[in-house]
């Protein structure tokens, strides 16, 4: 039995889950960490402190959200969900452009944090929001939203615009990429999004 260690606020650790759920992995449980506890744990498994950290059942583990990603859908008997490796290179783009736009995304709220401590930078937030806003200026014109069959790559954006919706709300970025958001509405009640989504 493999163990996920996870956060519920983090969209790295979300974006296991769901794809957990769509691969229809039934032999990972989840426990439930806070890595600003530094638990000797998740310390063991991963000394960087971060998650999502995948517990195999050989003593191992797995860090950084897209091994994991790649591990368990290699491990599915029906893997999917990745770009075949060396093709669909658009494919892969994409899906770098959606984890560069996560570490934005997360980059922008370790800013806020700094905030309460005197120490954020204007210059960053406003870097952090313009490459968020720039890149879904680009995703509208993609080709990731021109379907709705789950694949890497739209799994990702998803957790990620929930991400915004839940740490970043003054970017309003529904009003800026509106056929992202009406793409978004349509698989946010999607069951593997509505039951892991932060709050």
């Amino acid at each position: 039995m493999k163990t996920l260690l996870y956060s519920q606020a983090s969209p790295y650790a979300r974006m296991i889950r769901v794809m957990a759920g769509v691969l229809n992995i039934t032999d990972m449980q989840l426990e439930l960490v806070n890595p600003f506890d530094n638990s000797q744990r998740l310390l063991e498994a991963n000394p960087l402190g971060k998650v999502p950290c995948l517990l195999l059942s050989d003593g191992s583990a797995l860090f950084d959200s897209e091994v994991i990603a790649r591990f368990i859908d290699h491990s599915a008997n029906h893997a999917s969900l990745f770009a075949a490796p060396g093709a669909e290179w658009q494919r892969q783009c994409q899906y770098a452009l959606v984890i560069g736009m996560l570490d934005a995304a997360v980059a922008l709220r370790q800013e806020q944090m700094r905030a309460a401590e005197g120490l954020a930078s204007d210059f960053w937030r406003g870097r952090y929001e313009q490459s968020l806003l720039r890149s879904l200026r680009q995703i509208e014109h993609s080709g990731i939203i021109a379907a709705c069959e789950l694949n890497a790559e739209r799994i990702a954006l998803v957790c990620l615009l929930d991400y915004l919706d839940f740490r970043h709300r003054n970017l309003d970025w529904h009003k800026v990429v509106p056929a992202v958001a009406k793409w978004h509405q349509a698989l946010s009640p999607l069951p593997v999004f509505a039951d892991t989504r932060p709050s």
